[in-house]
């Protein structure tokens, strides 16, 4: 019996006939597994260090080549053919009931715990899954794999097993190709020549697309292929690798197990991965493999085949398959949680490991019709994965179409700035007129900034009502008014468009002669360094003040970590509301927003220009509310809802009434609140 290695799968023991001793190598393949679904569980479980954990998947597609390339090879020389039906019907029987297991589960979790808006495109990702085209979904979604967990879709994960899946599905039907038109080589020597050049095309379009579009290179199972390729290299058994003495076996398989050390405390999400990043781990893998087979005396085979590893090896497609799940189900229920939380999931998703490898991944493997024909087994499975999308599908129609929870979802709009079109998007490189408030007036209030600025638009805009003023909103999506280069979060590259932009806000500005110029911009940029971020605001203020016009900078407001109307409507849809629900901590997930606003506040006494900072009006204690009676104080994670900053009008009127020319009528406190 052939044997898988999809993320977390378990060898089989049995060996095809022929097999040599030299494939007798569980005991270090498992230790592998060990080490790489370890990687990715502590990766998802946000724990410090391993921010890079995400190559754990990689590591898994490294063996599958290694495996199944091998063991597909040695059939069709010791036979001259590879039995399809029968390598299908054991991916079936190996990968199948576990994983529809977890996808119905998520199944009933999503009809109970999301809230109705949400659960039409959540369905849609379970029926992607059962089917196995859950790569193919993601990758058509606009899905932020390194996002945060809150709105994470609980089967994001099964874009791997899907991967795996496609590459079964045409790898044996291109090595029968392949044997085929070189007959006369042999089928080594065929399907040699398949890897290599299947793997350089495949190397190439991963990083020649991760540089463009790297969403459909991290998904895309050809953009994948080459990391299959690198396994199946090792296992068809180079003479080079024949000849490797024990001392660089010891050398290698410390290398490789660095490699990956490295990988792991230096990898993180804002990598356009895979390109050539990926080569690393790989590289790491096929170090690992080659000391799994060869090298088992030595340091890094011993730590192979250390038991604990081995049986979190033996485990690991099934935690693969429940951890996640897990994790997202808990970020529902509390969406900031402690140390004590992560460790009881962590052990809550070994646990599910244990007993989905003990009592389904073996039964099946081992005593449900045992002696059923492979198309039998094929056609059962088959029926089953359509029955959980049907399923899927069903529930789809039955999503109810008006609930309690509607009245959350409307603060999820802004109905001053949506219509308007004046918050403009990524590709847009001007703007609008975009004037509010009295627009004949001879009194100017620009409003500046990216998305942070336009969320206090309906808040100047009611002031500019009051006091005669005219208001030009001048606002990009992901693109602040501090002068410094930002990256473009889906591309991972500069954002050339932002700087365009900017430039003709500038140039606007100067036309304008505002009186008064409002800067506001989100605190998220993490590609920018603090010192860069203090010399474009510099610059920015700089340039406006040589314009004889007086400018104010708004400080970021909290970040909460979770979408605030989601939250609440998911609270609307449970009937009940537990505690601290939908709070967030005061320093929680935001810890680079105060080291910004202390740099802001810094740079803005040095200009000689005030610094709002009104934060205090949103968390006043250890944890912060996100809604003020029934009205949800955020529209997302880091934006304010329109309701909210309506009624923020009279605070924020405090600091910008003064910085006007002309008197206000608006009574004003002898000391602005701090």
């Amino acid at each position: 019996m052939t044997a898988a290695a999809v993320p977390g799968g378990t060898l089989a023991t049995a060996q095809p006939a022929g097999a040599s001793a030299r494939h007798a190598y569980n005991l270090g393949l498992q230790g592998m597994r060990g080490i790489a679904i370890l990687l990715v569980l502590l990766n998802h479980a946000s724990i410090p260090g391993f921010g890079g954990g995400f190559v754990g998947v990689d590591v898994f597609f490294v063996i599958s080549g290694y495996l199944i390339g091998g063991l597909l090879l040695r059939e069709m020389q010791a036979t001259g053919r590879v039995d399809l039906w029968a390598f299908f019907a054991r991916r079936v029987r190996r990968l199948l009931p576990a994983s529809l297991i977890v996808i119905a589960t998520v199944l009933v979790g999503i009809r109970l715990m999301y809230a109705p808006h949400e659960q039409d495109e959540l369905l849609s990702s379970v029926r992607a899954s059962a089917l196995y085209a859950a790569n193919l979904w993601f990758a058509s979604r606009p899905t932020d794999y390194f996002g945060g967990h809150t709105e994470a879709n609980p089967l994001l994960h099964l874009w791997s097993l899907a991967v795996e899946e496609q590459f079964y599905l045409f790898w044996p039907l291109l090595m029968l190709v392949a044997c085929r038109f070189g007959q006369r080589v042999g089928p080594r020597r065929s399907v040699i020549a398949l890897v290599v050049v299947t793997g350089l095309v495949s190397l190439a379009a991963c990083v020649a697309i991760s540089q463009i579009q790297f969403k459909y290179a991290f998904f895309l199972t050809p953009m994948r292929v080459w990391e299959f390729g690198a396994g199946m290299l090792v296992a068809f058994n180079p003479a080079w690798s024949r000849a490797l003495r024990p001392w660089v076996l010891q050398a290698l398989g410390g290398a490789a197990l660095l490699l990956l050390v490295g990988v792991t405390l230096t990898y993180d999400g804002s990598l356009r991965f895979p390109g050539f990043w990926a080569a690393l781990p790989v590289l790491g893998a096929m170090g690992l493999l080659l000391v799994a087979e060869r090298g088992v005396d030595s340091g890094a085979g011993r730590c192979l085949q250390w038991p604990v590893l081995r049986w979190v090896g033996d485990c690991s497609y099934s935690l693969y398959l429940w951890h996640w799940p897990v994790i997202i189900g808990a970020a529902v229920l509390a969406p900031v949680k402690g140390p004590e939380l992560t460790a009881g999931l962590l052990a809550l998703s070994v646990l599910l490991g244990w007993l989905s490898y003990r009592y389904v991944e073996q039964v099946f493997m081992h005593r449900v019709a045992r002696q059923a024909r492979p198309l039998h087994v094929i056609a059962v499975g088959l029926g089953a994965c359509i029955v959980v999308a049907a399923g899927a599908q069903f529930m789809r129609s039955q999503i109810p179409r008006a609930t309690e929870g509607d009245r959350y979802m409307a603060a999820a709009t802004w109905p001053l700035v949506d219509p308007s079109g004046c918050l403009v998007l990524f590709d847009a490189v001007d703007q609008p007129p975009c004037e509010f408030g009295v627009t004949a007036s001879d009194k100017t209030v620009v409003l500046f900034g990216d998305s942070h600025a336009a969320q206090w638009l309906p808040a100047v805009d009611m002031l500019a009502r009051q006091q005669g003023w005219r208001v030009v909103a001048l606002t990009k999506a992901v693109c602040p008014s501090v002068d410094t280069p930002v990256d473009f979060y889906v591309t991972r590259r500069r954002f050339e468009p932002c700087e365009t932009w900017r430039a003709r806000m500038f140039e606007r500005i100067e036309r304008l002669r505002p009186q008064l110029v409002v800067l506001g911009n989100s605190a998220g940029y993490h590609d920018v360094p603090l010192p860069r971020w203090q010399d474009g605001m510099q610059r920015t203020v700089k340039h406006l003040q040589a314009l004889g016009t007086q400018v104010v900078y708004l400080r970021d407001t909290p970040h909460t970590g979770l979408d605030v109307p989601t939250c609440w409507a998911r609270v609307a849809w449970w009937g009940w509301t537990p505690a601290d629900a939908c709070t967030y901590p005061a320093f929680g997930p935001q810890h680079r927003l105060p080291l910004v606003a202390q740099a802001e506040q810094e740079t803005a006494r040095g200009l000689g220009i005030p610094y709002v900072d009104l934060s205090s009006q949103m968390c006043t204690s250890t944890r912060c509310p996100t809604r003020q009676g029934d009205m949800p104080m955020y529209r997302d994670r880091t934006h304010l809802s329109e309701p909210f900053v309506r009624a923020l009008a009279p605070v924020l009127g405090q600091y910008l009434l003064p910085l006007m020319p002309a008197a206000s009528s608006m009574a004003l406190p002898a000391q602005p609140p701090r």
